[in-house]
């Protein structure tokens, strides 16, 4: 029999090279949650590890790590520990059946709570793929009977910055090899206008330009700005307009030539489906770890196929190399992505968590790793030493399977 022995949940803060920056925060470090999973064959005593990551931002899903950390012991964690799977020659497929009945039961597809399951979710599935011998990213492309890939190419991205910092981030993204460059924008319309129009200069007309404001815009201001950039062959403009003016994305949609692409509006499969029901946008940025998950993610890839909407795999900045290998699985395991974004790791981190470097490579080319499981390992020494004790986390009185540590929340 195969249970799940362990929950052990903690938090890393890992710090940038540089600050990144954008209408909605400015950040020189990332406080990521690790869960790692323990699955356990109670005859043999035999045990298999796996390691999750999520990245909250409270500007997000309205998720902080503390909040995180509380929900998945006070919810998932108690749900999940102890559960056995049903069918030990397909260990993946029982931890799909475990993960997919705690999410309808707890409501998570509904609920902005993507990063606190989000990482609880990876490590089981990290577990029982290794358990299996597969890849998470096989074993995905194959319950949706496709075949998956071995590698996408990556696009860049422009954080804010000054003028003069501009041309050479510019320049690098075209020399690596680049073929889409994702400008932030909404700052100030004198500079944005710049911005694109710079990109557009520098990086030629072969190159993808794409622009992100973050919510920083309103209605009229996003159809002023599509008619000033018309001739830099903009592709999409992503959430112009706060989270929740969904009206107005339905209007922009119709009204604006490049394709309206949500993101802060995207965080949960329910609201994914109103979106595709509404035709508020043309595409949809799928970014794991604030949808919760690559289950929640698959299910709302599928609502976009279905309904005609274009998909873009997004990035949380700051994630380890735990969430760029989830977020290649998912990509390779589905032909249909539009533009990849993230594996900036070694340009960003000035230390990762897995040994595999999962950095892009020239061109963008991100391989998926042959590993079972994410396919990635861990760095020890790196995760140990970045672990930093999550704060209000204490176990409430009549909890004592739950402990709090000096290296975060043990269940």
């Amino acid at each position: 029999m195969i249970k799940i022995a362990d929950i052990h949940v903690s938090t890393v803060l890992l710090p940038f090279r540089f600050a990144f920056k954008h209408s909605l925060a400015s950040r020189s470090y990332s406080t990521n949650v690790i869960v790692r999973v323990t699955l356990e064959n109670t005859l043999t005593g035999a045990t298999v590890f796996g390691l999750g990551e999520s990245v909250p931002r409270e500007y997000v899903t309205g998720e902080t790590c503390e909040g995180a950390v509380a929900e998945i012991k006070n919810n998932f964690a108690a749900a999940l520990l102890g559960q056995t799977l049903v069918d030990e020659n397909k260990p993946t497929d029982s931890i799909c059946r475990l993960i997919e009945q705690t999410a309808t039961v707890l409501n998570v597809y509904g609920r902005r709570v993507g990063a606190s399951f989000c990482a609880l979710e990876l490590a089981l599935l990290d577990a029982a793929a290794k358990l299996e011998k597969t890849s998470v990213c096989h074993w995905l492309a194959a319950r949706n009977c496709r075949t998956a890939s071995d590698s996408i190419n990556y696009g860049g991205v422009v954080p804010f910055g000054k003028r003069n910092t501009l041309a050479a981030l510019l320049y690098f993204y075209k020399l690596y090899g680049y073929k889409t460059v994702k400008l932030k924008v909404g700052d100030d319309p004198d500079l944005d206008i710049f911005t694109v129009r710079k990109a557009r200069e520098l990086l030629g007309n072969s190159i993808v330009i794409r622009v992100d404001a973050n919510c920083a815009w309103d209605f009229d201001r996003t159809v002023e700005f599509s008619r000033s950039v018309k001739a830099f062959n903009v592709a999409s403009i992503e959430q112009p307009v706060p989270f929740d003016h969904l009206e107005e994305l339905v209007e922009l949609t119709k009204t604006v030539e490049p394709q309206i692409v949500v993101d802060e509006s995207l965080c949960t499969v329910e609201e994914a489906e109103n979106l595709a029901s509404i035709k508020a946008c043309g595409g949809f940025n799928i970014r794991i770890s604030k949808v919760g998950g690559l289950l929640a993610a698959q299910k709302i890839v599928d609502i976009a196929l279905k309904n005609g909407i274009k998909i873009h795999l997004g990035a949380q900045v700051g994630e380890s190399g735990i969430l760029t290998a989830a977020g290649r699985a998912l990509a390779c395991a589905n032909p249909n992505f539009e533009n990849y974004e993230g594996a900036a790791n070694f340009f960003l981190l000035k230390e990762d968590l897995t040994r595999e470097n999962m950095t892009a490579g020239l061109g963008g080319r991100g391989k998926m790793p042959q590993g079972y499981g994410l396919g990635v390992t861990a760095d020890e020494r790196n995760l140990s030493r970045l672990i930093v004790k999550s704060k209000g986390t204490n176990a409430q009185p009549g909890s004592a399977a739950i402990e709090a540590t000096g290296r975060g929340l043990h269940v």
